[in-house]
């Protein structure tokens, strides 16, 4: 009964109610209004993922958008409330993004700028906060997408030498952030 688009609606919905009560409860309880904005940015994330892979509502470009604006938004959310578990959350949704919106059509040169682009995002917010947690987190989530396209790709000239400039700036980021 309920259409494509309705049932995307309702998710969104949802995440919004959600996200209600978790500004109504914040001041009062904070850990229960955390878990009410972890759950919400959760839906937020499937319902988009869910509205691309399976509906085809969205298109792969504007399903990463959608989600990119989520992640920043948690990110927000997650130093307004000064909760490391909602930044933990943002990081983990960040590094899922790349997951949820590919269709194996495996573009490198994007997934490591894109990483490289929220890992240098997450060192500042991990600086700014002192959540060494989120550091040590990014600096896995990386090698793990790192070492993962290293053993499921061949190697030639050209994507050797791309490999090469990404691990050297992925070292540069982590080996600046570690001196500071």
């Amino acid at each position: 009964w309920i259409n494509e688009i309705g049932r995307l609606a309702i998710g969104i919905l949802s995440g919004v109610i959600l996200l209600g009560f978790a500004h109504r409860l914040q001041k009062e309880y904070k850990t229960f209004s955390s878990i009410l904005v972890s759950g919400a940015i959760v839906v937020f994330y499937f319902t988009i993922a869910i509205g691309f892979k399976q509906y085809h509502t969205f298109s792969q470009t504007v399903a990463f958008i959608l989600m990119v604006i989520i992640t920043i938004f948690s990110v927000l959310i997650s130093i307004l409330y000064d909760r490391k578990e909602l930044g933990i959350l943002s990081l983990i949704g960040a590094f899922a993004v790349p997951l949820m919106v590919s269709n194996g059509a495996g573009n490198y040169i994007f997934l490591f700028t894109y990483l490289l682009i929220i890992d240098i995002g997450f060192l500042i917010v991990s600086l700014n906060r002192k959540w060494l947690i989120v550091n040590i987190l990014s600096f896995v989530f990386t090698h793990i997408f790192l070492f993962y396209w290293i053993i499921s790709q061949p190697l030639n000239s050209v994507n050797s030498i791309h490999l090469l400039v990404f691990a050297s700036l992925f070292y540069l980021t982590y080996y600046i952030v570690n001196i500071i």
